[in-house]
């Protein structure tokens, strides 16, 4: 892992900020590694997303606060990359880095303009993904959302299968559109999967009732 050492570890969030400056080979901006931070009861759970690293996400664990909520999540990211982490080189001590120049400069502000307002973690797979904790009662095990994509003629398509939900809704696959990545194919059948999900009213009314109070799937 980076920077780890004995006595004093380094917060998996600056863990993870350096290891996406140097896959980016540039300092990342608060646009390039968002947090998103869902509350259920006295718990947290936050969802990290890499824009820097064409947009993937990892969910953290249930935690006691949305400060190590994030940082749950930040371990889930760097375990997810920890084979890149160690094929790295060593950084030479004592290097300092670059000054940026006026166009580097200009470009980081612009890139920090773009998205002014606007939270780009808040994609359909997170909006679909807080919609069946909500509906479950308890957040997500590995393996409750399944995205499989395939390559097709003009791009790829893929599939979403959510076990989380109850009764006949576990066994059911949304496909999205063709799209030009995986990641916008993935992202296309999550915002068709909830379109049909959060308009049912019968799943709606129990995403809206408290947990402990719901049917859900429980534990």
């Amino acid at each position: 892992m980076i920077a780890q050492g004995q006595g004093q570890r380094t917060c998996p969030k600056t863990e993870l900020n350096q290891f996406c400056q140097r896959c980016c080979k540039r300092p990342v901006t608060k646009q390039d590694i968002v947090y998103v931070t869902n509350r259920f009861d006295n718990q947290y759970q936050a969802i990290v997303k890499l824009n820097c690293l064409a947009g993937q996400e990892y969910a953290g664990h249930l935690t006691s606060n949305a400060k190590d909520a994030e940082k749950s999540a930040a371990q889930q990211a760097m375990m997810a990359y920890a084979a890149e982490i160690e094929a790295m080189p060593m950084k030479e001590p004592g290097k300092k880095k670059a000054p940026q120049t006026p166009e580097q400069i200009e470009a980081k502000k612009a890139r920090a303009l773009a998205d002014d307002g606007v939270n780009p973690a808040i994609t359909p797979k997170t909006k679909l993904n807080s919609l069946c904790m909500k509906i479950a009662k308890r957040y997500l095990q590995k393996g409750e959302t399944i995205y499989e994509s395939l390559k097709v003629a003009g791009g790829y398509q893929a599939t979403v299968k959510l076990a989380a939900l109850p009764g006949e809704w576990a066994g059911r696959a949304w496909a999205g559109e063709v799209c030009s990545t995986k990641q916008k194919a993935e992202q296309s059948a999550a915002e068709i999967a909830l379109n049909q999900v959060s308009t049912d009213p019968e799943l709606a009314a129990e995403a809206a009732i408290p947990k402990g109070k719901g049917k859900g799937k429980g534990k």
